[in-house]
């Protein structure tokens, strides 16, 4: 009697196997995705900003034009803030914080792109691919903090994951592809933007071009559903722009255009930096992209070779003529760099399969223990000079034992333990060591240090001391030097909805919250106004937050 495979594997090898099995990859894929969702305060930065967002979405209505604490705000479309909006109001009458419930939305996104990396690595390369790219996907070191903030590039993700599935089914199953397309267009230009829309369109129309397209049978369908699908799939993506009034609609469209048409002279000049950003952003999944596509050279008209390319290709133009270099701007790179990075991984010489391998293991187990010993260090007290540095950069900070966080990380660092003795020596490995690396370096981080963090990245304290200085009568309160980030955070905690001190409407205002950071200056206002606050968070000594009031 013939075993089934799974049957057939030594213990050792069981349910890790080679490639990883689709039941282990699962449980990797969702344990990461929800980890560090829960439990935070909006943090400093673009997790407060798309929560800000989302959040005036659900108080407010207006479902058309996204709003940030009152003002219209056009820099990315609406979907990201949608989804979060209806998960955060869900999740706001299931008990939990709206901010919790929000970021469900960033791992929904990050979903879409491991699935749709999977297929398209399963497409192009076959079934051990698919099981190959969603641990790469999440290995990536850049990627974790964006996957798990309330952040809309995740929709990026997830149309350049699908659409890369869609192009390389579109040429053997054209109705099935054609779905796929559409659905990544609409979630491009719902979701980031026309101009990533437009780069996917592009794609899609090269692919006719390639050889396979005249030797596989069905071209007749193939010829219909591909351009039936850019048309609907482009109608869908600016569907939102079409429904904005014409200045609101000029603004977008004209922020597009920027973006998509790239700055020659700029492109020369910054590539270079977008190559150093991606060798850390980008690892271990660009050093495995360069070597499947070296080990494929001679299938340069095929779409195993070309499609990815091309997205990348067409990408690292977009971002390095787009005028900011800023490792978010780098995230959708990541996307055809796993899917090809999928490729790779097998195809590694033993040496480097084991260098890999090693370096991993290494890496996440020195850093779990550090983790660990700046948990203790936080708690006890000791060692002395760890708990002096956690003191010194959050003044304040107790930590307390909580029971809950400190189980759930023991065992996922007992479980890092068994990955590391059960999982085969294969060229396989250093996808699961890696993948399972970040997430147990982020689930420690999220579960041990999250109080400290959270702490230290929160506006909940600065919001309520403005709050409780500004006058009981109300009025209209007017900033200057305020960040987007900040007025959403004081919107989320405070309800503030505070007004530009050059418009109109804030020269009318009689309360004026100003801010400055490193190297600002305090604002010059005459004898009628009279500072009634200041304050910051303890961390920050560069930033300062100031309440002037009139007389």
């Amino acid at each position: 009697m013939t075993l089934p495979p799974l049957l057939r594997q030594t213990p050792r090898n069981f349910l890790i196997g080679d490639p990883p099995q689709t039941a282990f990859v699962l449980a990797v894929v969702l344990v990461y995705l929800f980890t560090g969702l829960f439990g935070r305060d909006p943090w400093k930065g673009d997790d407060a900003l798309h929560i800000g967002i989302a959040l005036a979405f659900a108080r407010e209505g207006h479902w058309l034009l996204p709003r940030l604490a009152g003002q219209v705000w056009l820099d990315s479309p609406p979907l990201f803030h949608w989804v979060a909006a209806i998960t955060g109001q869900i999740g706001s009458w299931l008990g939990s914080s709206f901010a919790d419930s929000a970021r469900v939305a960033s791992a929904f996104f990050a979903a879409l792109w491991v699935w749709g990396s999977a297929g398209a690595a399963r497409e192009l390369y076959g079934p051990p691919a698919a099981r190959i790219a969603p641990l790469l996907a999440l290995a990536n070191i850049g990627v974790v903090v964006h996957l798990h903030d309330a952040q809309p590039a995740t929709t990026m993700l997830a149309a350049l994951g699908i659409g890369m599935w869609a192009l390389a089914l579109v040429a053997r199953k054209p109705w099935h592809g054609g779905a796929a397309l559409v659905l990544a267009l609409a979630i491009a230009g719902l979701g980031t933007g026309l101009w990533l829309a437009a780069i996917l369109l592009i794609a899609a129309a090269a692919m006719p071009l390639l050889p396979v397209w005249r030797s596989v049978a069905g071209s007749p369908s193939r010829m219909v559903a591909l351009p039936l699908a850019m048309a609907i799939g482009a109608l869908l993506a600016a569907s939102w722009v079409l429904l904005l009034d014409p200045a609101h609609a000029a603004r977008v469209w004209q922020h597009d255009v920027d973006r998509l048409i790239p700055d020659g002279p700029r492109i020369a000049a910054d590539a270079a930096e977008w190559i150093k950003v991606l060798a850390w952003f980008a690892w271990p999944a660009l050093p495995l992209a360069g070597w499947a596509l070296w080990k494929r050279r001679h299938q340069w008209r095929s779409p195993v070779f070309s499609l990815p390319l091309l997205l990348f290709v067409l990408l690292f133009v977009q971002v390095s003529g787009d005028g900011i270099v800023r490792n978010q701007r780098a995230l959708p790179l990541l996307a055809p760099l796993v899917v090809l990075g999928s490729a790779g991984l097998p195809a590694l010489r033993r040496g480097a399969a084991n260098a890999l391998d090693w370096f991993g293991v290494m890496t996440f187990s020195l850093l779990g223990f550090v983790i660990w010993l700046g948990w203790v260090a936080m708690l006890t007290g000791w060692p002395e000079r760890f708990a002096r540095t956690f003191s010194k950069l959050e003044p304040g900070f107790v930590m307390a034992l909580s029971w809950g966080p400190f189980i759930l990380a023991t065992i996922v660092s007992l479980a890092w333990l068994w990955m590391l003795w059960r999982s085969p020596r294969t060229p396989t490995r250093g996808a699961v060591t890696w993948g399972c690396g970040v997430l147990l370096i982020w689930f420690l981080l999220s579960s041990l240090w999250l109080p400290w963090i959270d702490y230290g990245r929160s506006y909940r304290d600065v919001a309520g001391q403005i709050a409780r200085a500004l006058p009981a009568n109300g009025g209209c309160i007017a900033f200057s030097g305020l960040q987007d980030s900040h007025r959403a955070a004081f919107y989320y905690f405070a309800g503030l909805k505070p007004v530009n001190a050059m418009s109109k409407a804030g020269r009318q205002c009689d309360t004026l919250l100003a801010y400055h950071g490193r190297g600002g200056l305090r604002p010059v206002l005459d004898a009628s106004w009279s500072i009634v606050w200041e304050g910051r968070r303890p961390g920050d000594r560069h930033e300062r937050f100031m309440l002037y009031r009139r007389s």
